[in-house]
This record gives structure tokens, C-alpha cells and sequence, in this order.
């Protein structure tokens, strides 16, 4: 890793440490509400989806609404590949601020955006715009969070740092987004929450937005060219987009790694926290309270474990503890095959046990996908990776795997699932070898 000077100069240790403290909760707490944003729209489609898209057939509908879902997806590599250059030559902060006003402002408004029946299609058409802005905004959110998070994090401790910002604070947002569905589905009841209670997720997203962009607005610039001209070509900055664009070019390899690293498990991600959560209420009519509360649950098991799977990688090397926990998910995806009628308790253990290993591998993606990333591009080759691999592979998990169930071809998910992640240990493990990991090797 190479040496940056700190992001503000302060002398009194004591001062240093508050400021720390300070920046992880702006940094963390924008990638929290960036995933609550993101997922309540997941975990709410079963409920929205009869209001911007109905028909006879529910499954018809839902299929409809997470459309749009993955839609949404498609916007993130474009708005990477604008915001990913400024951030690495201009300002991490400018990026920051303008992911998470975006998913405040988006949430709002989807919380009053009036249905079909007050506007017709043009509620459908504005729903999928405000997603495709949503997208746009937060292209670069990944790629600023993690580069800033890396180079802030002890020698010899990056994993757990980054297991806390790209592993706890993700799942902080995933589990808020769940557990606010729960709590709302809960007290309103299954009449409310089909009518209008629906949208109180998404208000109580852009009221958190609020706080998260109080705290970013108070972050110091972290990009220091005096601190990173003296370096190296591949940890100073370029002095062009262009120069950006090269130097990516020149580690296609590590792109290519960061891409299959981190769509591979967000298939399992968006499976686990989309795909089976609407399939349980909007396919197999489950109790909705129930399921909100178990994938809460299983989201409380990520939050804990975080930490201590970054520890882990720091202990082991990251390269041993990605390869064990990314061949551990293999097994993990044929879990979906046994979810295939309604049953609470099968949704139960599915959830809670083949989830955990989700978990385990959404903690260490984070910190492993920017150790492919040399400094001089790793916001924009982090931003880029992830927005492709997720709106390749993460986005369109929710859609594959109820529509295979659909079609009566439940079993080429895990199929699928298995290919990915066995494909994304053997680039990464080529890349390493190529000399491609530049953090933690």
C-alpha cells in the first residue's frame, strides 16, 4: 500500500482520532443510506408493483416492477465512468455529496409519486427515470467510499477497516431498509401495506438523507495532489480524463477481476435481499411480517460477522479467506432449490443459513475488489468494476430467479450462481499471479 499524507494536517493525536471517527461515520453512513435506497425498492417492489404496473397476474406485475429494479442498474457503469475520473483527479467529496443527495431526493419522491391510476403510464415512466438517476448518482459511490476507506485504514489492518465501511455499514443500510419494511408491515398491516404504507419506507429514506448529507458536508477534501504527485505512475494523479482512461486500459486485467469479484456474490446479494423475499410475498402469498422480520435477521448476522471475516482476511492473507468463502457460496446457491412452495420454515432456514454465507462473502468483497486497483484509477476502475458487475450479474439476479421458478426451471439459477463464482476465484487468482493485487498481497 502506498504512504498518503492524511487528509487534513493535525498535530494533536487526540484530534486525529475524532476527525477519524468523523469521517467514517460521513463515509459510512452515505454507503448506508445508498443501500438502504437502493433495497427498499427491492424489498417494497411486491407492494408497488400493482400500483405502477397492474395485472391480472400478480407474478406478471412483480416481474414488472423488478424490471425497472435492474433498469436502474443499467445507469451506474455511465454514471462511473463520468463521476469515477472527476473523482480521481478533482474532488472524492464533490462525488460524495452528489451520490447522496441524489438518493435522498429520489427516495422522497417516489414516497408521493402519485400510481397508474392517477397517471397512467407516465407513472411507470417517471418511477424508471427517477431509478436511472438513482443510478447515475451513485456509479462512483462504491469506488470514492472504498479508495478513501483503504488509504485511510492501519497498515495491516485494511481488511477489518474496509470489512467495517464496505462490509458492517452496507449491511446497516440492507438491514434499516429491511427492518423499517418490517416494523412498518407490522404496525399497518397487510390492507395498509398494499394500499399506501408501502411508500413510508421510502420517505423515511429521504429523512435519513438529510442527516447523511449534514455529515459528508462537514468531510475535509481527501484528494491531496501534493500528497500523491511524488508517487509512482500508477498512485499519482493523471492530469487528464483521458490519462485516467489509459491507465485503466493498462490494468484490464484487474477490471476485469473487480467485475466477476463483485458480481459474483451480488447475484447471491440481490437473490438473498430481492429475489427470495418477493418470491415469498408477492409468488407464494407468505406472510409479509414474517418474512421482512427473518430477512432482518439474516441481515443482523452480516452486520456482526463483518468485521470479523475483514479480520480474518488480515490474518490469513485475502487471498485465502476470498478463495474459501467464494467456493463455500457454491453450495450455498443450490439452497434456492429447496424454496419451491410456500413454507415459512423453508424460507426460514434458506434465509438464515445458506444467507450467513452471503454474508460472509459480502464482507471481504469490498476490501478485495479494491486491492485490484492501483491508486492512480481506483476510484474510477473500483466504480466501474462495480456498476458493471453489479448491473451485469446483481441486478438481474431478482427477475432470473423468479422467472426461472416461473418456468418451471428453478435449477439453472444455482447453475448460473455456481459458474460465476468458481469463474471470479479463477481471474482473481490469474490477476494475483500477474502481479494485479496492490493492497494486502
Amino acid at each position: 500500500m502506498s504512504s498518503v499524507a492524511p487528509p487534513i494536517a493535525i498535530r494533536q493525536e487526540g484530534e486525529k482520532h475524532v476527525t477519524s471517527r468523523k469521517m467514517t461515520a460521513g463515509l459510512g453512513g452515505g454507503v448506508a443510506l445508498e443501500w438502504y435506497d437502493w433495497n427498499v425498492y427491492g424489498i417494497m417492489a411486491a407492494f408497488l408493483s400493482p400500483h405502477f404496473f397492474p395485472s391480472t397476474d400478480p407474478t406478471t406485475s412483480l416481474l414488472a416492477a423488478l424490471a425497472v429494479f435492474g433498469a436502474g442498474f443499467v445507469a451506474r457503469p455511465v454514471g462511473a465512468a463520468i463521476l469515477g475520473p472527476i473523482a480521481d483527479r478533482i474532488s472524492h467529496k464533490t462525488v460524495m455529496m452528489i451520490s447522496v443527495t441524489v438518493m435522498a431526493l429520489s427516495s422522497l419522491l417516489i414516497s408521493v409519486l402519485p400510481g397508474y391510476k392517477d397517471w397512467g403510464v407516465a407513472a411507470a415512466v417517471v418511477l424508471l427515470v427517477i431509478r436511472l438517476l438513482q443510478g447515475l448518482a451513485t456509479g462512483a459511490e462504491a469506488g470514492v467510499a472504498n479508495a478513501i476507506a483503504i488509504e485511510l485504514a492501519p497498515p495491516g489492518k485494511e481488511g477489518r477497516y474496509l470489512g467495517l465501511i464496505g462490509g458492517t455499514f452496507i449491511q446497516l443500510g440492507t438491514f434499516c431498509a429491511s427492518m423499517v419494511a418490517f416494523l412498518v408491515s407490522a404496525s399497518m398491516g397487510a390492507d395498509a401495506m398494499r394500499e399506501w404504507a408501502w411508500r413510508l419506507p421510502f420517505a423515511v429514506g429521504g429523512a435519513l438523507g438529510l442527516l447523511v448529507i449534514y455529515l459528508r458536508s462537514t468531510l475535509p477534501e481527501t484528494l491531496i495532489e501534493r500528497a500523491v504527485h511524488r508517487q509512482d505512475d500508477l498512485s499519482r494523479i493523471q492530469e487528464t480524463t483521458g490519462d485516467v482512461w489509459r491507465k485503466l486500459w493498462s490494468v484490464r486485467l484487474s477490471l476485469l477481476a473487480v467485475i466477476l469479484v463483485i458480481g459474483s456474490v451480488q447475484i447471491a446479494n440481490y437473490a438473498w435481499n430481492g429475489g427470495l423475499p418477493n418470491m415469498a410475498n408477492g409468488v407464494f402469498k407468505e406472510n409479509s411480517t414474517w418474512v421482512y422480520g427473518i430477512t432482518s435477521l439474516m441481515i443482523v448476522i452480516w452486520i456482526i460477522a463483518s468485521p470479523f471475516i475483514g479480520a480474518f482476511a488480515d490474518k490469513v492473507r485475502p487471498s485465502r479467506a476470498f478463495t474459501l468463502l467464494r467456493l463455500l457460496l457454491i453450495p450455498c446457491f443450490f439452497l434456492t432449490l429447496l424454496y419451491s412452495e410456500k413454507s415459512i420454515s423453508t424460507f426460514f432456514f434458506v434465509m438464515v443459513f445458506g444467507g450467513a454465507i452471503v454474508g460472509f462473502n459480502m464482507a471481504l468483497y469490498n476490501f478485495i475488489a479494491t486491492t485490484l486497483m492501483p491508486r492512480a484509477v481506483r476510484t474510477t476502475g473500483v466504480a466501474i468494476g462495480y456498476a458493471l458487475g453489479v448491473t451485469i450479474f446483481g441486478g438481474t439476479s431478482p427477475y432470473l430467479l423468479i422467472w426461472l421458478q416461473h418456468a418451471n426451471l428453478p435449477w439453472l439459477f444455482p447453475v448460473y450462481g455456481s459458474f460465476v463464482a468458481l469463474l471470479s476465484v479463477v481471474v482473481y487468482h490469474i490477476a494475483k499471479k500477474r502481479g494485479h493485487v496492490y493492497v494486502g498481497n
